[in-house]
C-alpha cells in the first residue's frame, strides 16, 4: 500500500512540474535585457545567445542577437519581441538588467511593478543605468575579450570591485528594497560606450543617484569611492593615489586590503550629527620617484595622507548627496533604528532635514606591507 502511494505521488509531481515546462529545443537563452522610455513608449530590448554550428569560427561576428520592441507597457513590449522570435525566452537565464537614462529620469514606476510580479526574472541579477546610449546600443557592442555583452558587464563589476574599488554593484532585489523602504535611496552604477579609440568598448562611468522614483543626478568617480567606503559591510580591494611626502610632483599608490565603516547618529537636542569612523588597512603598492618612504619618519605621513584622501572622498559623496537632497547614505534608516520616536516626527520632512545634517569623519588608514621590497627601485649611476 505504501509503495502504491509513493508511485501516485511521483506521478502527480511529474505531471505538475510539466505544467509550465518549456522544451529546450523550443527555447532561447536571454543573456540580458533592458528597458527605456522614448516618445511615450516603453522600449524593451533583449540580447539572445546565438547557437553556433561546429563549422562556424568564433571570430565570425557577434555570437548573439539583439531584439527590441515597443509598447505602452513593459509587458506588452516584452511580448512584442515574440513577433520576431520563434523560441520562448527563458528569462531566468538573464544575467544583467539595464535601464535607459530616459526611463530612469522619467519614472521608474513604469518598470518596477512589472519586474516585482515577474517570477521568471531572478532578483539577484545586477542592474545598471545606461548613459549617452540606449540599452539596445549597449547590448549591440561586441566585447573585446569576451563573447557576450551582458555577461562581460557583470564580469567588469567583479573585476573593478577587487582591482579598483570604485563602483558598488547593486542587484535588482537591493534596488527594489531601497525603492520601497523609507530613509534610503538607491545608487546604481552607470555603463556607457567609450568611443575614444578605434574600437567602441563598454565602460563603467559614475553612478546614478535616485530620489523617489526618478534619477536626479550622478556621483563622480571620487564620490563613488566615498560611497563605497560608507557601506555598512566590510569592503575589500582597490587602489588609490596620494602625493609623495618627499616630492609632491610624484605619486604613491596605496592598496586597500580591507575597510570597515561605523556610522552612528548623535542626537543633540533637536539636531542630528552623523559620526563616521573608518578603520582601513592596506599595502604600499607603488612609488613614483626615488627616496626611502618606508621609514619611521615617513610612514606615518604616508598613512595620514592616505587617511585624508579617503576622508576627502567621503566628504565629496556626502556633499553631493545633500546637494541632490537624496539620502543615498541611509541616514534616515539609521535615525529610525536609533530613535524610532524622533523618526516618526521627522519622516514626513526628511527630504528637507537630510541636507542640513552635519557629519564628523574620522579615518585611520594603516599600511601592513610593501610586497617584495621596502626601498624604491635604484637605477645604475
Amino acid at each position: 500500500m505504501k509503495k502504491t502511494i509513493v508511485v501516485i505521488i511521483l506521478i502527480f509531481t511529474l505531471l505538475l512540474s510539466g505544467c509550465e515546462a518549456t522544451e529546450i529545443s523550443k527555447s532561447s537563452i536571454p543573456l540580458g535585457f533592458g528597458t527605456d522610455y522614448q516618445n511615450h513608449k516603453i522600449i524593451f530590448t533583449s540580447q539572445l545567445a546565438d547557437p553556433r554550428s561546429p563549422e562556424q569560427s568564433p571570430g565570425e561576428g557577434p555570437q548573439f542577437t539583439v531584439l527590441s520592441a515597443e509598447g505602452d507597457t513593459v509587458a506588452e513590449a516584452a511580448r512584442r519581441v515574440m513577433l520576431s522570435l520563434s523560441q520562448t525566452p527563458l528569462w531566468s537565464h538573464s544575467s544583467l538588467l539595464l535601464f535607459g537614462e530616459n526611463l530612469a529620469r522619467t519614472d521608474m514606476a513604469l518598470f518596477m511593478d512589472f519586474v516585482a510580479r515577474n517570477r521568471f526574472v531572478r532578483k539577484n541579477i545586477p542592474v545598471v543605468v545606461t548613459h549617452n546610449a540606449t540599452p539596445e546600443e549597449i547590448l549591440n557592442i561586441k566585447p573585446l575579450v569576451s563573447t557576450y555583452t551582458a555577461t562581460v558587464i557583470k564580469d567588469i563589476f567583479q573585476t573593478q570591485e577587487s582591482q579598483m574599488g570604485i563602483y558598488t554593484p547593486l542587484t535588482l532585489l537591493e534596488l527594489m528594497d531601497k525603492f520601497a523602504a523609507p530613509g534610503i535611496e538607491p545608487v546604481v552604477p552607470i555603463v556607457t560606450i567609450d568611443k575614444s579609440g578605434p574600437t567602441k568598448k563598454l565602460k563603467l562611468e559614475n553612478m546614478a543617484v535616485f530620489k523617489g522614483r526618478k534619477m536626479v543626478g550622478t556621483l563622480t568617480e571620487d564620490e563613488s569611492r566615498g560611497y563605497r567606503f560608507m557601506r555598512p559591510d566590510m569592503i575589500q580591494g582597490g587602489v588609490f593615489a596620494i602625493r609623495s611626502p618627499l616630492d609632491e610632483t610624484n605619486w604613491v599608490t596605496l592598496e586597500l586590503s580591507r575597510s570597515q565603516a561605523k556610522i552612528t547618529p548623535v542626537f543633540q537636542n533637536s539636531d542630528i550629527k552623523m559620526k563616521i569612523v573608518i578603520k582601513a588597512e592596506g599595502n604600499f603598492y607603488e612609488q613614483g620617484g626615488s627616496g626611502d618612504l618606508l621609514t619611521i619618519k615617513e610612514l606615518p605621513r604616508i598613512e595620514e595622507a592616505g587617511s585624508q584622501v579617503i576622508k576627502s572622498h567621503i566628504s565629496a559623496c556626502i556633499d553631493k548627496a545633500q546637494s541632490l537632497e537624496s539620502d543615498i547614505l541611509g541616514w534616515g534608516q539609521m535615525v529610525h533604528s536609533s530613535n524610532p520616536e524622533l523618526w516618526k516626527e521627522m519622516q514626513a520632512d526628511w527630504d528637507s532635514i537630510f541636507p542640513t545634517i552635519t557629519s564628523e569623519i574620522e579615518v585611520k588608514y594603516e599600511i601592513r606591507r610593501s610586497y617584495l621590497t621596502d626601498n624604491s627601485f635604484i637605477f645604475r649611476e
